[in-house]
């Protein structure tokens, strides 16, 4: 039979453990043709595998055989859900969003990789909320990709984690590696410091989950600032980007709130459109936002009438005063 994997039956503290059967003769690896490529394993993010050795009639017989420990690398929250390609497990651990890649036979780091500190990563409020990588084969071998909590889109290559050559433009911050790094800031369109990011008075934005690939596209999302710590009405929009896989070579950008010239632009008044939306309304009412009509990638990803019916219970709630 088949089940059915969520995020949940990952990771659940700091501490990534491995379960086999304790009385039968299949091996750890005796599926690996199984894999599990990205978050949600396919670009349909059903979280589903096809994999039937552990079934719910033997998952009581499972024992722990090895615990891979993240807190060296400042694992707390323990978000993310592992990859499983080509014979070895890949994650990211810490408020650094280290890229991790694990022997699945032995627990072992087979190599682990992080980026320079930096000013933006420093006030991120996404750091230890990584939820995974995203994966690609690229001229023949593999590449992870993630997208780090100061916004920057990393392609690194899957057997030894070195940064990908070729890819992307030296980034000027010391210690940058000179490919293999894609600075996201500088195609949103508004003036950042490398290092320091967008000012804060103008807005803020980060990543907790990993990009996708569709093709030879990798799509990035983002998220902002989340309810509980909300400091402005403004901010700047969520748009989404995409980026040749081989390259890093900037290819398109969807403009979440429409600008000037393109459809419903006019109906977000008040300039509201050069920042995340706009409260005012007639006389006796007061519009509350409950959320942005396109936040996290996955929206993308999901049939249009659903997304209409988001978009309209996000614009709709309203009470007299």
């Amino acid at each position: 039979m088949t089940t059915r994997k969520t995020a949940q039956q990952n990771f659940n503290s700091i501490t990534f453990a491995i379960l086999v059967f304790t009385c039968t003769q299949c091996s750890l690896l005796a599926q690996d043709s199984i894999e599990w490529f990205s978050l949600g394993n396919d670009l349909g993010n059903t979280r589903y595998s096809e994999a039937s050795e552990i079934t719910f009639d033997n998952f009581q017989d499972l024992e722990v055989v090895w615990e891979w420990d993240g807190a060296s690398m400042g694992a707390s929250s323990g978000r993310a859900t592992p990859s499983y390609i080509n014979g070895m497990l890949y994650t990211v651990a810490g408020a650094r969003r280290h890229v991790v890649a694990i022997d699945p036979g032995t627990g072992e780091t087979h190599w682990s990789y992080r980026l320079p500190n930096t000013g933006r990563w420093e006030y991120s409020m996404r750091a230890d909320y990584g939820k995974g990588v995203a994966y690609a084969e690229v001229n023949g071998r593999g590449v992870v990709y993630i997208v780090t909590p100061g916004f920057f889109l990393v392609a690194l290559d899957a057997k030894t984690g070195t940064p990908l050559a070729d890819f992307g433009d030296p980034v000027p911050v010391e210690g940058f590696p000179q490919s293999g790094v894609v600075d996201l800031l500088a195609d949103l369109e508004h003036p950042y410091d490398p290092d320091a990011g967008i000012p804060l008075e103008v807005g803020y934005i980060t990543s907790s989950s990993p990009p996708i690939v569709v093709n030879d596209t990798v799509v990035v999302g983002n998220s902002a600032e989340q309810g509980y710590n909300q400091s402005r009405i403004e901010n700047i929009p969520g748009d989404i980007l995409a980026y040749d896989k081989r390259t890093g070579d900037f290819k398109w950008k969807f403009n979440v709130i429409p600008r000037p010239g393109e459809y419903g632009h006019e109906t977000w008044e008040n300039d509201a459109w050069k920042w995340t939306g706009d409260v005012s309304s007639p006389d006796g009412l007061r519009f509350l936002p409950i959320w942005m009509p396109v936040w996290f990638i996955f929206r993308l990803m999901v049939p249009l009438l659903t997304t209409m019916e988001v978009f309209d219970r996000v614009t709709t709630y309203s009470a007299p005063v």
